[in-house]
């Protein structure tokens, strides 16, 4: 599959000087490559106004540092049944509280919800995790009242960026029904909690500001 995100994009969606790009040495020996394009090239953003917000540890020192594994966050010994080697993924961010990390053999990043240990499939790649992070950038004047006046169709936004996700990667949103939806009440007491991408969407769908 074609890379969906590149430094361009990036820089045209956030502030260059707030797109980090991580050093060879801080990254680990086995990354899978589309993995270590985004990183040392293409970049994650690193700006308060995004629903991500990147790993401090990136920033220990005059320059951009490793990232922490699993194996260091401060609850590491509570999750049970993980899988296999799960100690060594990176550590990228957070959404919401909900940690964001990387399997850097396969790839995949994950979500360990906030005091839920386990850990959910967030996006197929890095790649497509950072394409909608650009993409939802990209739509903020449409949803954001701290940068535009006036909002006319946040609800039209929040479908239309759903739709455009699950066309490059439906992983995270398998199964699941849109915060909107009329059929699933996510309200309900017996309701399951609403998977991070669906959050964002819901605050997209309300507008924000």
């Amino acid at each position: 599959m074609p890379q969906l995100v590149n430094r361009g994009m990036m820089e045209s969606a956030f502030p260059p000087k707030k797109v980090v790009r991580v050093r060879e040495d801080g990254l680990p020996a086995c990354l899978h490559e589309s993995a270590h394009v985004i990183l040392t090239d293409v970049g994650l953003p690193d700006d308060r106004a995004s629903f991500f917000a990147i790993d401090g540890a990136l920033f220990e020192g005059e320059t951009p540092n490793s990232f922490r594994r699993c194996a260091e966050l401060s609850y590491f010994s509570a999750y049970k049944n993980m899988p296999n080697g799960w100690e060594n993924w990176l550590v990228i961010g957070e959404i919401f509280y909900d940690c964001v990390v990387l399997d850097p053999v396969s790839g995949i990043v994950y979500c360990l919800p906030d005091g839920e240990y386990r850990a959910d499939p967030l996006n197929q790649s890095l790649d497509s995790f950072v394409y909608f992070v650009y993409l939802l950038e990209l739509e903020r004047p449409n949803y954001d009242f701290t940068v535009s006046d006036e909002i006319p169709d946040s609800e039209g936004v929040a479908v239309f960026l759903r739709e455009r996700m699950i066309r490059v990667d439906p992983l995270p949103f398998e199964g699941v029904e849109p915060s909107w939806s009329e059929v699933f009440d996510w309200e309900a007491e017996d309701a399951p909690r609403m998977p991070a991408w669906d959050v964002v969407l819901s605050n997209v769908y309300e507008s924000i500001g």
